[in-house]
């Protein structure tokens, strides 16, 4: 499906591995000019975007930051317009969990966890906004959420489980404020995708991995690359019609049963 995004410009943070290297492919065939950010592997992200470029035959740009700084998620957003000149789509998809003890969990953790999900996902959006809402053109905004904001989950993600419900929160509250400026925004909430974590408990220890395959009223898990389906499918006017929506990617475990 041609879904309209030759030429557009995504900024897509964490973009160049996991779930992002996902999305990141799936704009890319699409004909999508990138910003893929990244924090720390620069080889790697660069490796990534020459092979986009290489194999799709678009143009994309690389660049480093803290998503949960100011300064950094100007930068990220200076690459854009100075690579592209404009900014189009916004996917927030960097972030990280904490997994520990409840009463082992420091005030460093917290907001460690807090600046690299929710404070991330909002800086990231309001520079967005602030950019795209004066120059009167349309914009998209997609969050990458859990399922661990709307359901239970393994023990020791207090942190994470916080902040991703913060992150549901504020993706309909994004959306009741910037809709009548033309910018769409939605959620997509993925559930056991073989990408980082999940992929290492595969390699490393395959019966827990068959027991949350189990899990899984679909007993399979995603791919990065289905994710990237429905969150380029949300950034296209195809559809228009969803506004403040989290959609579930879970293949089912969601469904509680």
């Amino acid at each position: 499906m041609d879904l309209g995004h030759k030429g557009k410009t995504v900024i897509i943070s964490g973009g160049s591995k996991g779930i992002g290297a996902g999305i990141s492919e799936v704009f890319a065939q699409e004909g999508a000019n990138l910003v893929i950010n990244y924090h720390r592997n620069k080889e790697s992200c660069l490796e990534f975007a020459c092979y986009l470029s290489e194999r799709y035959g678009i143009r994309t740009a690389t660049v480093q930051g803290d998503v949960g700084k100011e300064e950094d998620v100007a930068a990220i957003f200076d690459c854009a317009t100075q690579n592209f000149g404009r900014i189009d789509i916004l996917v927030n998809n960097a972030g990280r969990g904490v997994s520990k003890k409840f009463t082992d969990i420091t005030l460093e953790d917290w907001n460690q966890c807090l600046n690299d999900n929710l404070t991330g996902q909002f800086l990231m959006s309001r520079e967005f906004a602030r950019r795209v809402i004066p120059a009167k053109r349309k914009g998209w905004i997609v969050n990458i959420l859990s399922k661990a904001s709307c359901t239970s989950t393994t023990k020791g993600r207090v942190c994470y489980v916080c902040n991703k419900s913060g992150e549901t929160g504020l993706t309909h509250s994004l959306a009741v404020d910037l809709t009548e400026y033309g910018i769409h925004v939605n959620g997509v909430m993925p559930g056991f995708v073989m990408a980082n974590t999940l992929k290492t408990q595969y390699e490393t220890n395959r019966a827990e991995f068959n027991q949350r395959v189990e899990r899984v009223p679909l007993k399979r898990v995603g791919e990065p690359w289905e994710i990237g389906t429905m969150v380029a499918f949300l950034a296209s006017d195809k559809c228009e019609l969803a506004v403040g929506t989290c959609v579930d990617m879970t293949g089912g475990l969601l469904l509680g049963y």
